[in-house]
C-alpha cells in the first residue's frame, strides 16, 4: 500500500489532472535495498501511452544498475531495457517492439496505435557487485498524449523570484556548448539549491551524456545526476506538469524547475524549433511574466529574462509540461 498512499500524497501536492497525467513515487525500504533486484508494479491506472522513469540514487562505485520497463497492454509485454547507469558511463536505449504496439527510445517509453497501457513494472538491477543500498527510490511519470494540456487557474497576487544566478551555455569554453542547455540549466538549479559554486557546467555535462546517443538532454539521466549530487535530502525528478499553478508551487517552496520549451517564444535568443531547456526562477503575477534563467544568452548577466505567461505557456505546452522537479524531502525540512 506505500506506493499507493505516496501517489495519492503527490497528485494532491501538485494537482495534476487525474485524466491526463499521472505521477507515482515509491521508496525502497532497507530489506529491499538488501536484495541485487528490486520490482515496482502498478496496475488498475488511469490509460496511458507515454511513461518516463526517474530515479533517485548515488552513483554506485562498482558495478552499475540496469533499470528495466515492462507495461501492461492487454498482457505484460516483454522487458524493456530502459537505462544502464554506471560510476562513469550512463546511457538509454531504443526498442522497437511493433508485435505489441511498444516501443521504447532515450528516455521515454510510448505505446502505439491508439492502444493505452494501465499498469507497469519497473525492474532496477545492481549487477556487477553494485549494492541497491544507496538507491532510495523510483519516480514514474504516466500521461495520456492524447488529452494532456496546459492550464491555468487563479494564482495568488505574489512576486517570487528566487536567486538563481545566471549561467550561459554560450560562453563555456568547449565547441559543445549549443547543445549543453540541459546540463547548464541543472547545474544553476543544482548550485541554488546547495548554495555552492559547483559543479561546473561541463564537469555536469560530462557526467550526463547519453553515450549510445551522444546527447546531453537525456531528460533521465539529468535528473539522476543532480538526485546524486544533492544527496539523500532530495527527491529528482521528470514530470509532466498540466498547469503552470505546480511550478508556482514548486517557487513558493523555494524550488525552482527545470522546463522544456519549443518555439517560437517571444524574445528568446533562439527560435528553439528543436526544443529547448531552461531554469523557471520566478513569477510576477501583476504583470503576468515568467521570470527565467534561460542559458542560451551570450552572457550570464543576458540569462535572466522574462517571458509573458501566454507565450510560455504556449511554447512549454509544445512539450507537454515537461518538467525536471526538485523536491526537498520532508525528513530533511
Amino acid at each position: 500500500m506505500k506506493n499507493i498512499f505516496t501517489w495519492i500524497i503527490l497528485m494532491s501536492t501538485l494537482t495534476f489532472q487525474a485524466c491526463a497525467s499521472q505521477l507515482m513515487h515509491c521508496s525502497l525500504n532497507q530489506s529491499e535495498k538488501e536484495s541485487g533486484v528490486f520490482t515496482w508494479e502498478e496496475t488498475q491506472l488511469i490509460p496511458f501511452d507515454e511513461l518516463i522513469v526517474s530515479w533517485d540514487a548515488q552513483r554506485p562505485i562498482i558495478g552499475s544498475y540496469l533499470i528495466q520497463v515492462s507495461v501492461l497492454i492487454a498482457a505484460w509485454s516483454p522487458w524493456l531495457d530502459y537505462a544502464f547507469w554506471g560510476p562513469n558511463d550512463q546511457y538509454s536505449f531504443k526498442h522497437s517492439l511493433p508485435e505489441v504496439s511498444l516501443e521504447a527510445f532515450q528516455d521515454t517509453i510510448k505505446v502505439l496505435n491508439e492502444h493505452k497501457a494501465n499498469g507497469f513494472r519497473i525492474r532496477v538491477i545492481a549487477k556487477e557487485k553494485a549494492s541497491l543500498k544507496q538507491f532510495r527510490g523510483l519516480h514514474v511519470s504516466a500521461i495520456d498524449g492524447t488529452t494532456h494540456n496546459i492550464h491555468l487557474s487563479h494564482l495568488e497576487n505574489e512576486f517570487i523570484n528566487l536567486n538563481v544566478a545566471g549561467l550561459s551555455q554560450i560562453t563555456l569554453p568547449d565547441e559543445r556548448s549549443l547543445r549543453l542547455c540541459s546540463p547548464t540549466s541543472t547545474t544553476a538549479v543544482i548550485r541554488f539549491l546547495s548554495n555552492s559554486p559547483l559543479p561546473s557546467p561541463l564537469e555536469f555535462a560530462n557526467t550526463v551524456v547519453d553515450s549510445s546517443f551522444y546527447i546531453y538532454g537525456n531528460w533521465i539521466l539529468n535528473t539522476a545526476q543532480a538526485s546524486h549530487k544533492l544527496g539523500g535530502s532530495y527527491h529528482c525528478f521528470v514530470a509532466h506538469f498540466t498547469s503552470f499553478n505546480q511550478i508556482f508551487e514548486q517557487l513558493r517552496k523555494g524550488n525552482p524547475v527545470v522546463v522544456s520549451v519549443q518555439g517560437p517564444l517571444k524574445g528568446s535568443a533562439f527560435l528553439y524549433e528543436s526544443g529547448h531547456l531552461l531554469v523557471v526562477k520566478g513569477f510576477d503575477s501583476k504583470n503576468k511574466d515568467v521570470l527565467c534563467m534561460d542559458p542560451a544568452f551570450s552572457s550570464n548577466a543576458l540569462t535572466n529574462v522574462k517571458y509573458a505567461l501566454t507565450d510560455f505557456l504556449a511554447a512549454w505546452g509544445r512539450r507537454r509540461g515537461l518538467t525536471y522537479v526538485f523536491n526537498l524531502d520532508d525528513k530533511a525540512q
